[in-house]
């Protein structure tokens, strides 16, 4: 039966006017041809106010993506079942006075998640939700003047906050439910002698937790976790509005959605050098166009593939992997910025040159639609070849059946052998004696003819 997570690959988008939609990345391969397409599977909407924040669960299938759920501005947290296309199992009211749920994140984020983990903009509180029956486990301080961004620990043991504007970023032992270590950004500006932050617009873990990547304005920093040790401290030409984390054969990148409609990849390198490799795989627009050009969410799904999104609701599956090869090939003599004119012969082998961009598939979400968050997931490789192994045994056992049942339909011809005659010593000594009467009847006959002749 066709589902929803068939594909490996499942996208929600969130808008401003409460709108949830979902998206299936499906594939059909023909004798020749192979095709794919996001396929909108419901488009629905769920709240009074805005959307701020979308998160999927864990789930005990890993072949399979978890609850859904959505955070708004109307002040309630909603969950989301896929297998039954977008219908809601529940709602829940945030506590009096938090107001608006702006991020959220389940624990632990890819195994089976048991809780969920919701920060406030009003008194910058984060809430430890059970998820069994989303009763409030505890109540974390959080930030002084909201919560701008969180991000759990693969272990599930531990979580990142970022402040909206006291520029702290919060380590919490959720096994302790207190406050593990503190650091502080450096601020934008000093007025009245008081200090005054950017917002910690994202942050995220590797998915092996051992570094973690954030943005504040126009920065990006990326932190080793078991020694503190920078491994990227740059400032980019625009606000960054959110950050990926790549991981492949290649090395550690992080990709960056900025409000210019650019998006820049870099290198994540630990060699001690001031130069940081990296590549503006999308260029900015125009300052008119970058209101609906701005990259608003991306999110990383496996290797080099990342899910953007921007203001005119474009919600577009990337492949990066020419922007990591440029990023690593060793500088060309010509210009990689020249342009070949089309009339020029030269430019009979611009089909061969490699794109920094491959866009797999892009879809709108209607006309005006503007998205403020995204969420996506998708099976691992190891669970796709999980998958495929018990789909071959399947396939092995059906036919053995099958070859069984030819079997048992097949009439048998029964072959007797000579254990299957039991001999009686009687009866064999009998026609022995008659074969010798008759051997010697015969001799006699042979005798008889020959003295005739």
């Amino acid at each position: 039966m066709d589902s929803i997570y068939s594909s490996g690959l499942v996208i929600a988008a969130g808008t401003y006017d409460g709108v949830l939609a979902g998206w299936e990345f499906r594939e059909q391969i023909n004798t020749s041809t192979k095709t794919s397409s996001l396929n909108l599977s419901f488009a629905t909407t769920v709240h009074d106010g805005s959307i701020r924040s979308l998160s999927i669960a864990g789930n005990v299938n890993k072949n399979e993506p978890g609850s859904l759920l959505s955070c708004s501005y109307d002040e309630t947290l909603k969950t989301h079942d896929w297998n039954k296309r977008m219908t809601s199992s529940g709602e829940v009211r945030t506590p009096s006075g938090f107001g608006t749920p702006t991020c959220s994140a389940f624990a632990p984020p890819t195994a089976h998640s048991t809780h969920c983990i919701v920060g406030f903009n009003n008194d910058g509180k984060i809430c430890i939700y059970k998820k069994r029956d989303w009763s409030i486990q505890h109540v974390l301080a959080g930030h002084e003047g909201g919560v701008g961004s969180l991000a759990v620990h693969p272990t599930g043991k531990i979580i990142l906050s970022g402040g909206v504007s006291d520029g702290k970023l919060k380590l919490w032992d959720l096994t302790k439910g207190r406050l593990s270590f503190v650091n502080k950004i450096d601020p934008v500006a000093t007025r009245s002698g008081r200090a005054h932050y950017d917002p910690i617009s994202s942050v995220i873990w590797s998915k092996d937790g051992d570094f973690y990547a954030l943005s504040h304005g126009a920065h990006i920093t990326v932190r080793e976790v078991s020694t503190g040790k920078v491994l990227l401290d740059v400032n980019l030409p625009s606000r960054v509005n959110q950050v990926a984390l790549m991981i492949g054969p290649e090395g550690i990148f992080v990709v960056a959605a900025c409000n210019d409609g650019s998006l820049p990849v870099l290198a994540v390198e630990d060699n001690g050098e001031d130069s940081r490799r990296a590549i503006m795989a999308i260029e900015p627009v125009d300052s008119h166009l970058a209101r609906e050009e701005r990259f608003k969410c991306i999110q990383s799904v496996r290797d080099y593939y990342v899910v953007t999104a921007n203001s005119a609701g474009v919600v577009c599956l990337m492949n990066l992997q020419g922007a990591i090869n440029m990023i690593l090939s060793e500088p060309q003599e010509e210009d990689i910025n020249t342009t070949v004119d089309d009339d020029d012969e030269s430019g009979d082998d611009d089909d061969d040159t490699e794109l920094a961009v491959e866009m797999v598939e892009s879809v709108q979400l209607g006309t005006g639609a503007r998205i403020t968050c995204i969420a996506a997931w998708c099976k691992t490789m190891e669970s796709r070849i999980e998958e495929e192994d018990e789909q071959q045994e399947v396939i092995r056992t059906k036919m053995k059946k099958n070859v069984a049942e030819e079997k048992r339909r097949t009439p048998k011809r029964k072959i007797i052998s000579k254990a299957d005659v039991a001999m009686d010593p009687e009866a064999v000594k009998r026609a022995r004696s008659l074969v010798a009467k008759a051997k010697k009847f015969k001799r006699k006959r042979e005798k008889k003819g020959k003295k005739k002749v």
